[in-house]
């Protein structure tokens, strides 16, 4: 989710269903479909969708994994852009040894090497993880898409990955809508932090293992400031993929409406920004740090793709949980 400077979000999780599961999968083959985003449109002009189409073609010619989305976008009249995604619990030790068999890129193996051999969660020792629909089945996992027909849902008789909501006349420019139709794709695949608010959930997502607070010290605490940015004093934490040496990036870690697992606010601004005050012109490419994060959560990147924005192994799953995890911004 991103947000206008000063706006403040509200966010709920509406729970839908849980599976009870044993489940054999086996890693999609190297030779099936591309990667692919099957997008259905509601409410916007010609432009717009163009425009969004672009930012499709960005992902679809970047990552190599071969599995199809199916995404809902609807132009909304409040907020900047929202994203709900089906979010499912499982053991993180089938989760890690997915990652292992997954490995593709310098960036994989480092983020491997620092999460260490254990078999649960290293941020706090949990044996499970959550991740979203497109992640787990960009690891080879069961996560399946599913129905978003539920009470309050801006996506009603709509089955897939996610529902995004994009603010086509606040967003002011082609290059403004770019880069939030990005950022909330970028939730849909995977991205985002189980933090929020001033409590701290006991089950991490995919990103909170590359959370850290210092060299070897990961950072998964709500930290009570409501302040943009957050106040000073607060702790800080940073994205890292080689245990905590290198800051790639600075996650916005407070409680200020913001989401934990979006970037400080830059400038100029970078896509994942959690409050954008519209400086420059942010896209993505192959190196931006939500791509290296994309990365080494599980996804696979085009090496050979080198223009930026254009104008295994048989894992069982047992248990697994499914909700529907929803972000929504408003205008103050």
């Amino acid at each position: 989710m991103i947000n206008i400077l000063s706006r403040r979000l509200s966010r709920a999780i509406a729970s839908l269903s849980f599976l009870a599961l044993v489940i054999l999968v086996i890693p999609p083959d190297a030779g099936a479909t591309p990667f692919t985003i099957n997008a259905t449109f509601q409410g916007f002009d010609s432009a717009s969708m163009a425009v969004i189409n672009n930012a499709i073609s960005f992902y679809e010619n970047s990552i190599t994994t071969p599995i199809t989305d199916n995404i809902f976008f609807y132009n909304m009249g409040t907020g900047l852009g929202q994203s709900i995604q089906f979010i499912f619990t499982g053991p993180y030790s089938n989760v890690r040894n997915a990652l292992a068999a997954n490995q593709t890129s310098a960036d994989d193996a480092s983020a491997l090497a620092s999460l260490g051999n254990g078999s649960v969660n290293p941020v706090n020792g949990n044996a499970n993880i959550t991740l979203s629909s497109s992640n787990g089945r960009a690891l080879g996992l069961n996560t399946p898409e599913d129905s978003f027909n539920f009470p309050g849902s801006p996506c009603p008789n709509f089955t897939g990955s996610g529902c995004i909501g994009l603010n086509a006349s606040l967003a002011n420019s082609q290059s403004d809508l770019l880069a939030v139709t990005e950022h909330e794709i970028d939730e849909v695949l995977g991205l985002g932090s189980a933090l929020h608010g001033t409590s701290t959930p006991a089950v991490t997502r995919m990103e909170d293992l590359f959370r850290y607070a210092s060299v070897g010290v990961r950072s998964y605490s709500a930290n009570a400031s409501s302040t943009v940015p957050c106040a000073a004093g607060t702790p800080v934490a940073y994205f890292s993929i080689d245990g905590g040496l290198t800051n790639l990036n600075g996650f916005n870690n407070c409680a200020n409406g913001g989401d934990y697992g979006d970037w400080v606010t830059h400038s100029p601004s970078q896509v994942q920004d959690a409050f954008t005050n519209f400086s420059g012109t942010p896209s993505l490419s192959l190196t931006s740090p939500e791509m290296r994060a994309l990365d080494v959560i599980g996804y696979n990147l085009n090496a050979n793709q080198a223009v930026p924005e254009p104008s295994s192994f048989v894992l069982l799953l047992s248990g697994i949980g499914g909700i529907a995890f929803f972000c929504c911004a408003r205008r103050k």
